[in-house]
């Protein structure tokens, strides 16, 4: 008996070394797994698999290591049933291929043994080539799987808005949506758009954001100013939530029509609760040479309006109510019924959200607003609001604010000038003066400031 000791990183290499060795009739007697190192014990070695191996170089016939749940043959012992001996190459190969089956727990071992049958081709170690490409094809898999759950997570082109249009108009619609239009306003327009283009005359895409500006400025209203060309008198009660500029854009207002004008103009006010209101706006009608009464009560406005009765406008300024403040407001819209006529408009800042917006036009109702005036356009870029909320309720715009100057600061609402601003062009920038271009530098007044003594010569005029 030839016994032999081999030491290897894989069961593969043992294998190759003990057929090089001892030739293919050993038999594999144990294996462990042992450290080989330097110092004492293989601390600090490498892991390496020790295998013993033996070979009978007498014999004729090996008894391989039984299987698992298969009885121990000794030798000389006589056997259950009586077969033929095979030849001794073949026994001793199927003995090896056994003893290995055992050791690995491949599923050799289950199978039943069949002395007759061909010796299997002795299992071969990959080469490092096959071992990398198939790290690569597993990578590649992996990799496949990853885009898959990508592509599961973002939108097919089925729900990307504008889909359902041609790429020009699909721009279009995109561009509306990210101004803050309901998808629903968008895609009417757009169907609008498609509907007007035919195979026989097609819609040329430098002819689309024209026609996009008309159908933007035929959908929106618009109110006109305080008072028209030939119209001698006008109540204006402006309403709605606290810091809004309701104030402000009454002083516009009022210097534009007194100054530019030459209208006789009176302001009241029912603010008289907010610390310093009533003098800040004094300040304000002094310079401007316009009239100013204080009310506490919807009656008091009423006999302020009656006494003013041969003035060109009166414009009444209101506090801002909060949601708990039901009452006075329905005080506020009882005064309309008790007086007759008032331009009701409902004051917002164009920088809120389209939820809240809808919130105070709902708690405004008592009110009764007839016109919509919109702030702060100049600290915006998305203009979707004002034309969604003046489309849902069918309320036309008056004005809006595009800054602190007074009186320039204020334009006219304009159909135009909206479908600019929602389109974005480079003309709907506010650089230029609102109401009136040929105001003097004279006549402007900070807000945030004193009174100029400069102003009085635009009183005076």
């Amino acid at each position: 008996m030839n016994v032999k000791l081999f030491h290897a990183e894989t069961m593969h290499e043992a294998i190759r070394a003990i057929k090089a060795d001892l030739g293919p009739d050993a038999v594999i007697l144990s294996s462990k797994r042992v450290r080989q190192g330097s110092l004492p014990f293989g601390l600090f070695g490498r892991p390496l698999l020790e295998v013993t191996a033996a070979i009978d170089r007498d014999a004729k016939e090996f008894v391989p290591i039984p299987q698992p749940n298969e009885p121990v043959i000794r030798r000389g012992a006589a056997p259950a049933a009586p077969a033929p001996a095979p030849a001794p190459a073949q026994e001793s190969s199927t003995g090896f291929q056994d003893t290995l089956s055992a050791v690995l727990g491949t599923s050799g071992a289950a199978r039943p043994r069949t002395r007759n049958a061909a010796m299997p081709a002795p299992v071969a170690a990959p080469p490092r080539g096959s071992l990398a490409s198939e790290h690569v094809h597993r990578l590649k898999k992996e990799l496949h799987d990853l885009r898959q759950r990508l592509n599961s997570s973002f939108p097919d082109d089925a729900s990307t808005p504008g889909a359902g249009f041609p790429a020009p108009i699909a721009r279009a619609y995109r561009q509306l949506i990210a101004q803050g239009l309901r998808s629903s306003s968008a895609d009417s327009l757009c169907r609008a758009l498609c509907h007007q283009s035919t195979p026989e005359q097609p819609i040329a895409d430098s002819e689309i954001p024209e026609m996009l500006h008309r159908l933007l400025a035929e959908a929106i209203r618009v109110s006109g100013p305080l008072l028209n060309p030939g119209d001698d008198y006008n109540v204006a009660m402006f309403v709605g939530p606290s810091g809004v500029g309701k104030t402000t854009a009454i002083v516009k207002l009022a210097a534009y029509y007194s100054l530019e004008e030459h209208k006789s103009v009176v302001l009241i006010t029912l603010d008289s609760c907010r610390m310093a209101a009533v003098e800040h706006l004094r300040m304000y009608t002094n310079v401007l040479g316009v009239g100013l009464e204080t009310a506490q009560t919807t009656a008091d406005v009423i006999d302020c309006i009656r006494r003013h009765r041969g003035t060109n406008l009166i414009l009444i300024d209101t506090p801002g109510f909060g949601a708990d403040e039901t009452a006075r407001l329905t005080n506020l819209g009882e005064l309309k019924d008790s007086y007759g006529p008032i331009e009701t408009h409902l004051v917002l800042s164009s920088n809120t959200r389209m939820q809240d917006l809808r919130r105070t036009l709902a708690r405004y109702e008592v009110c009764a607003p007839s016109r919509l005036l919109f702030t702060r356009l100049d600290e915006t870029e998305e203009y979707g609001n004002l034309f969604e909320l003046a489309y849902q309720t069918t309320l036309p715009l008056s004005y809006w604010g595009t800054g602190q100057r007074v009186p320039e600061d204020l334009e006219l609402a304009k159909p135009e000038r909206l479908a600019d601003l929602l389109l974005d062009r480079a003309s709907s920038r506010f650089t230029s003066p609102g109401l009136s271009s040929s105001m003097g530098r004279n006549s402007v007044m900070s807000l945030a400031g004193t009174t100029p003594q400069f102003a009085q010569e635009g009183v005076s005029a």
